[in-house]
C-alpha cells in the first residue's frame, strides 16, 4: 500500500530543500500543492493537483487514489507549523502517510536576526483573524507571526495600534531566500504608513526588550 508523503520544501528556493524531501518528490506520481509550491518541480512532469481552496477535493482524491498512485502534498516551510498536515492527519491513520520535516521560514527569520527562537510565541494569521491573535500578541514579549496576502504588515500594524499596542519593534522579512529578499525593521507607526509588502513575516518585540540585545 502506499504512503501519502507530506513533504516540507522550505521558503522558497532549492537551496533549503532537504535532499530526502527531494528524492521523495522525485519518486512521486502525484504531486500537490500551492502554485508557488508546484512551480519548481513542474520540469518533472508530474501530475499536478492544485491545494488552492480546494481542500473537501483535495482530501477526497488522497482518500480515493492513495493506493493506486505515489502522492506528496507540498507544502511550505515545515509540515508541523500551520499546514495541510493537521486536515491530512485526520483523515489518515498514521501508518498511511510519511511527513518529511522542511526548514521554515521561522528558522530562517531568525537566523536573519542571528538569534534563538525559543523564546517566541508563534502566531499565524492564515484563515485567522487578527483580533483574536491580539491579547496573546499583547501578553508576549517576543512574536514571530505568518502574515497572510488578505492582511499583509501595514494592516497588521493598523489593527494593533487599534487596540492599543504601541510599545513594538517590527521586523518584516519578504521574500526570504529569494534574490530579492528583503528584511525591514521599524516600529507599528511607520509601518501602518507602508505598502508593497508581498511574501513576507513578522517578528514582533517590545521596545524594551528590543534594546537589551
Amino acid at each position: 500500500m502506499n504512503r501519502v508523503f507530506v513533504i516540507g520544501i522550505g521558503p522558497g528556493t532549492e537551496d533549503y530543500l532537504l535532499p530526502v524531501a527531494k528524492k521523495a518528490i522525485e519518486s512521486a506520481d502525484c504531486l500537490i500543492g500551492a502554485r508557488r509550491n508546484l512551480r519548481p518541480f513542474q520540469p518533472l512532469g508530474k501530475e499536478e493537483i492544485l491545494i488552492e481552496g480546494n481542500f473537501d477535493q483535495v482530501l477526497s482524491f488522497l482518500q480515493r487514489e492513495r493506493e493506486r498512485k505515489r502522492i506528496a502534498v507540498l507544502v511550505s516551510g515545515d509540515p508541523g507549523l500551520y499546514s495541510f498536515l493537521g486536515r491530512i492527519s485526520r483523515i489518515l491513520k498514521k501508518d498511511e502517510y510519511t511527513v518529511i520535516p522542511g526548514v521554515s521560514s521561522l528558522q530562517i527569520a531568525f537566523a536573519r536576526l542571528g538569534e534563538g527562537w525559543e523564546d517566541a510565541t508563534l502566531l499565524s494569521l492564515h484563515g485567522r483573524k487578527i483580533d483574536d491573535l491580539i491579547p496573546k500578541i499583547k501578553d508576549s514579549s517576543k512574536v514571530f507571526l505568518f502574515t497572510d496576502p488578505a492582511f499583509p504588515p501595514q494592516k497588521i500594524a493598523e489593527a494593533l495600534l487599534k487596540q492599543g499596542v504601541e510599545n513594538r519593534k517590527a521586523i518584516v522579512m519578504e521574500n526570504l531566500t529569494y534574490p530579492d529578499e528583503r528584511i525591514l525593521e521599524t516600529d507599528l507607526l511607520h509601518l501602518k504608513e507602508m505598502e508593497g509588502f508581498g511574501l513576507s513575516v513578522m517578528i514582533l518585540k517590545k521596545k524594551e526588550e528590543a534594546e537589551k540585545e
